[in-house]
């Protein structure tokens, strides 16, 4: 039996139909779920499952890659960083990812790794391994820091070596390094949203039993008899080495 003319008419408008929705409907995916410009972009990133992030996966993934870089950049300094004046200028950039006020504490604690340094050919590195937000919201946030802090002093090869763990110099060099061995550390800082842009408003280390870097310090408590500590006004800062033994630490 053959169609009518009427029937095949139906049936043509309603695989137009089809298809005209068919469309509309990839348009408005491509529209809503694709990254991109132009229509070309939008649909090539859905292709290679580009979905765009939503503001607050972007605002974790700053969160943790600005915390991830102070912590590395604040404890990683060395004598080549130097520069004629006794200064670490390469150091000191890493106050552009701080809040103003913080930045401002962070220049009165800048002489204490510079005079580190200069007098003492002191070289540390920091190192991080984990990073996660604690806490988040429109303005405000809390990231947990976990990470090793080594450092290393100079010594002469015909000098007194100590029992530390050693590098060997290059060849021509009469100086080596003695390592006070990577030392583990926890942070929690926080941040503030400034003009759009995450930065550090301080820090605290969770081990070191001192209040956070933007507070003043705990002094020791010793003995009436002894008379009392002057409280300090220094924020906490990284632990100078010394050349002790650290052999049999864990």
């Amino acid at each position: 039996m053959t169609a009518t003319p009427v029937r095949r008419r139906a049936l043509l408008v309603s695989l137009v139909l089809v298809v005209v929705v068919c469309l509309g409907v990839t348009a408005l995916v491509v529209f809503t779920r694709g990254s991109g410009d132009s229509f070309g972009d939008k649909l090539q990133s859905l292709k290679d499952d580009a979905v765009p992030a939503t503001a607050e996966v972007k605002d974790r993934e700053e969160l943790l890659s600005v915390s991830r870089e102070f912590a590395t950049r604040f404890n990683t300094y060395d004598p080549s960083m130097l520069d004629e004046e006794g200064h670490l200028p390469a150091y000191a950039e890493v106050s552009e990812l701080m809040s103003p006020k913080f930045a401002d504490l962070f220049k009165d604690f800048l002489q204490l790794p510079e005079k580190t340094v200069a007098q003492l050919g002191v070289s540390s590195v920091g190192t991080v391994y984990a990073v996660g937000v604690a806490s988040q919201d429109d303005d405000s946030a809390s990231v947990l820091v976990a990470g090793t802090i080594e450092q290393f002093l100079p010594y002469d090869k015909d000098g007194e070596k100590g029992d530390g763990e050693t590098t060997a110099p290059p060849e021509g060099d009469d100086q080596g390094q003695l390592s006070t061995g990577a030392k583990a550390f926890r942070y929690e800082i926080d941040l503030v949203k400034v003009n759009g842009t995450w930065l550090i408003d301080d820090f605290d280390d969770v081990d070191d039993g001192q209040p956070s870097f933007a507070q003043p310090q705990v002094p020791e408590q010793v003995p009436s008899d002894q008379g009392t500590e002057t409280p300090s006004d220094s924020p906490t800062a990284p632990t100078t080495p010394t050349t002790e033994s650290t052999e049999g630490e864990q």
